[in-house]
């Protein structure tokens, strides 16, 4: 399992969001919104600047985003209900189904399969910035947790 610190930046030109090993200070992915775009577009690149590992990519209602990988290939896909009460969503990766209920507030987001294991676990810090920690457990890779997280920030927490 790892664990990482999802920080939304404020004050910035389109929305981004620095990662960090939890524990570390040092800035190891970030994640930067497209400016201008009518759905919603994000790259995951090392570093503050680096080279592109991922991207994310969602309608125009926020209801679905495709996850791909540096070569453009699919890491996965997030579904959320267009109406819904509870804040839910479903996850595939590779195959494999993943579902989440953030309930009526959503703190925490863990994505189980259907034998019971969870590859992701997503959870709201209530602080000034929109923050999150993203647990990874094996077979996730940390790309697609990160861009989970973000895609639900964008679904069910931001208001722009």
């Amino acid at each position: 399992m790892e664990t990482f610190d999802v920080t939304q930046v404020v004050m910035t030109v389109g929305s981004t969001y620095q990662v960090r090993t939890l524990g570390d200070d040092k800035i190891s992915m970030t994640v930067k919104g497209t400016l201008m775009s009518p759905t919603p577009k994000f790259q995951l690149v090392t570093g503050e600047d680096g080279s592109e590992l991922a991207t994310l990519t969602g309608n125009f209602i926020k209801t679905k985003f495709q996850m791909r990988g540096a070569e453009k290939e699919e890491l996965g896909n997030l579904s959320f209900p267009a109406i819904a009460f509870k804040k839910t969503l479903v996850l595939t990766v590779g195959g494999r189904g993943f579902t989440a209920d953030g309930g009526l507030m959503g703190g925490v987001f863990r994505c189980i399969d259907n034998d019971g294991r969870v590859g992701i676990e997503i959870t709201k810090k209530e602080t000034f910035r929109d923050r999150f920690n993203v647990s990874v457990y094996d077979g996730i890779s940390k790309e697609v947790g990160i861009l989970a997280s973000v895609a639900i920030h964008s679904r069910f927490f931001e208001f722009v």
